[in-house]
């Protein structure tokens, strides 16, 4: 996910009064983000323990990247 910023969730354990943490476990969605899995064909969410595509939604997701490498000279 290059449109992402550097963190997506954290692992509690590294909490200031850390947390129990599950083996597995990514953590917990970071401030100001809303996350899901869906299912790649239906769009549907879905449950946990469950395979599918990570869904964000929030200020650390970048718009307009192909611009933005445009800018830059990237595709040029």
């Amino acid at each position: 996910m290059t449109e992402a910023g550097p963190v997506l969730s954290m692992c509690l354990g590294f909490a200031k009064q850390p947390f129990p943490t599950k083996s597995g476990s990514c953590g917990t969605v970071v401030r100001n983000a809303e996350l899901k899995v869906v299912d790649p064909e239906t769009g549907r969410s879905l449950g946990y323990n469950q395979p599918g595509e990570i869904c964000i939604r929030g200020l650390q997701i970048m718009k307009g990247i192909i611009i933005f490498l445009f800018f830059f000279g990237v595709f040029l």
